[in-house]
């Protein structure tokens, strides 16, 4: 399968996504279509959104700092709370290519969501996993790490994307 990932410049990537509604047959293959993404771009977390696909599904497959593999498939995830701890984390996004952009996140992010079967589920994270969630469901709303840099910056990054995109 022959799978773009999109970029934030695209209007896509700025509109929130819509909830899930139906646990169906669609939902089990736009999940396949976001694993299958994942192995072959070889990156550890994308959101639907990032696919083309306008829908709160997002999928992570970490190692996290204890060498844990973490792997998660989230449908209708929302933060429901945060650390009041934060920190400045680098990220790089492959909706941002080339681009490293510094990022203040929460160290540990409370999550609600439901599984592919529909189960509602609640997820305590902390250091790698509440970064990644913190990015990731951040394409469900339209934002990405763009969207924390002053506005001379963000439009320095948004030209360079847009540059990128015509060659």
């Amino acid at each position: 399968m022959d799978t773009m990932i999109f970029s934030i410049v695209q209007p896509e990537m700025q509109q929130p996504c819509l909830p899930v509604t139906q646990f169906d047959e669609q939902l089990a293959q736009d999940i396949a279509t976001l694993q299958e993404a994942m192995q072959t771009h070889q990156e550890s977390a994308l959101a639907a959104i990032q696919l083309g696909i306008p829908k709160q599904i997002v999928a992570i497959d970490i190692t996290d700092e204890q060498a844990r593999r973490q792997q998660f498939v989230l449908i209708n995830p929302a933060i429901v709370g945060y650390s009041e701890k934060t920190a400045i984390f680098r990220e790089q996004c492959p909706s941002l290519p080339g681009e490293t952009i510094e990022t203040p996140r929460a160290v540990a992010v409370n999550v609600e969501y439901q599984d592919p079967q529909g189960r509602h589920h609640q997820l305590d994270a902390g250091g790698y996993l509440a970064v990644f969630l913190q990015h990731t469901l951040d394409h469900l709303h339209g934002r990405s790490p763009a969207s924390y840099l002053s506005p001379l910056k963000k439009q320095r990054v948004l030209t360079r994307l847009k540059k990128q995109i015509k060659k």
